[in-house]
């Protein structure tokens, strides 16, 4: 971890050599109510945020672009993906707002939950794999290919409305 200070921090959970964080979505109404708790590998490998379409579907995420992605690595061929929008979600403080994710559009098709630099190019960050914690900074503007999301500060368990 580098020696810059850090605004926000978050817990991390190590089992079985992966590295699992957790993600809220937060409900449509502008409360800030923890509605879903996501667990997700943290992949700084992967390039989009990849969840199960059982998830999605449980969860009501609405699908944005059907076959919007393939990605490789599944067994001899890509993996068709949809896009699913998620409108507001927070992760270690954060609230992220219209986050895109992959989910497989076939059905039965089993992924491990993922959250990839999609997210997590919005932030500097580093760990301490001792302390089991993620420490964030939002990032600056920066030039991307991928889409940029509005990132704003929240306290999951306050009085506080989501930033607008």
């Amino acid at each position: 971890m580098n020696n810059q200070p850090y605004t926000h921090c978050g817990n991390i959970d190590l089992t079985d050599n992966k590295m699992l964080v957790e993600l809220w979505s937060v409900d449509g109404n502008r409360r800030k109510e923890p509605v879903q708790r996501l667990e997700l590998l943290l992949d700084t490998g992967a390039f989009i945020t990849l969840i199960s379409k059982d998830t999605a579907e449980e969860y009501g995420f609405k699908i944005k672009e059907e076959c919007g992605c393939a990605i490789s690595g599944f067994s001899e061929k890509s993996l068709m993906c949809d896009l699913r929008e998620i409108p507001n979600v927070v992760f270690c403080g954060f609230t992220i707002s219209n986050v895109i994710v992959a989910t497989p559009h076939d059905d039965g098709v089993k992924v491990a939950e993922i959250l990839g630099m999609n997210l997590l190019e919005n932030f500097d960050f580093g760990f301490n794999l001792t302390q089991q914690k993620i420490f964030l900074n939002k990032r600056p503007t920066f030039e991307s290919n991928k889409p940029k999301y509005k990132v704003g500060e929240i306290s999951l368990f306050d009085e506080a409305a989501l930033d607008d």
